[in-house]
């Protein structure tokens, strides 16, 4: 009797990957968290503890076995936070400028449109070699068994969650380059995060998985310069990780 369990086990086993080895493209929803900590000159602590802590957004991977395309959803790119301190007249307002990622991956070419201070880019690279480690450490996303990578890039340490159930090397922003699609990340302990909330697996029109045209061609190296001079300018440290930035405006 035991050997019968263990064998229709194995069987279960196999098929269940040969299951998962068929899966060539689909949909994979995200929502996307960042964090920020706001300070004012001449502001109380009343009028400090209610101005916003955070910005979500909703984005969409579309993926086959030889691209992908990662963006703000439709309906979400619009989507402006405000909130008016009555006592105060302050008015804040906080946007997810449009970011996409396309990856093809059969040729390892990555293309980026990202805006920044109010410029539009267009950065394209080779697919990085990214020097993940393996922690060992397991849990499930959405019923999919995940295994967390890390790696560190100056001061700042990413850590992803990836399942080789769905064996695309893609994922969310500039994320991927592993034995399976990654389905979240958190930099710095949860500075900013990005934990898919939907899985479909369904026919996809692959003519949403275009290469983005729009902006001003830089390479990876300049971008990264750019981010760091305007940061230093508006006393920022002008280092970490670019690839999210966050619209705020804020008016008395």
């Amino acid at each position: 009797m035991k050997r019968s369990v263990l064998t229709m086990m194995s069987v279960i086993i196999v098929l269940v990957a040969s299951a998962q080895s068929h899966i060539t493209q689909g949909s994979i929803f995200y929502e996307e968290l960042v964090k920020f900590d706001i300070q004012m000159d001449n502001m109380t602590a009343e009028m400090q503890a209610m101005l916003p802590k955070e910005s979500k957004t909703a984005t969409v991977l579309y993926f086959t076995e030889d691209e992908s395309l990662y963006e703000t959803q439709q309906e979400a790119e619009d989507a402006v936070l405000e909130e008016e301190m009555e006592s105060s007249g302050v008015q804040i307002m906080i946007s997810q400028p449009e970011n996409i990622v396309y990856r093809d991956l059969k040729n390892r070419k990555t293309i980026e449109q990202t805006e920044f201070m109010s410029r539009v880019f267009l950065i394209e690279a080779d697919m990085p070699k990214d020097e993940w480690k393996l922690t060992g450490n397991q849990k499930m996303i959405l019923d999919y068994p995940c295994q967390e990578a890390v790696k560190y890039l100056g001061e700042d340490t990413v850590n992803v969650w990836f399942t080789p159930a769905i064996p695309i090397s893609s994922g969310p922003a500039n994320y991927g380059n592993l034995p399976g699609m990654v389905l979240a990340m958190v930099t710095n302990g949860g500075d900013r995060t990005i934990t898919a909330t939907s899985v479909d697996f369904k026919d996809i029109d692959t003519e949403k998985i275009q290469q983005p045209k729009k902006g001003k061609k830089v390479t990876e190296e300049k971008f990264n310069t750019i981010v760091a001079e305007k940061t230093k300018e508006m006393g920022g440290d002008g280092e970490g990780e670019g690839g999210s930035f966050v619209i705020m405006k804020i008016s008395q």
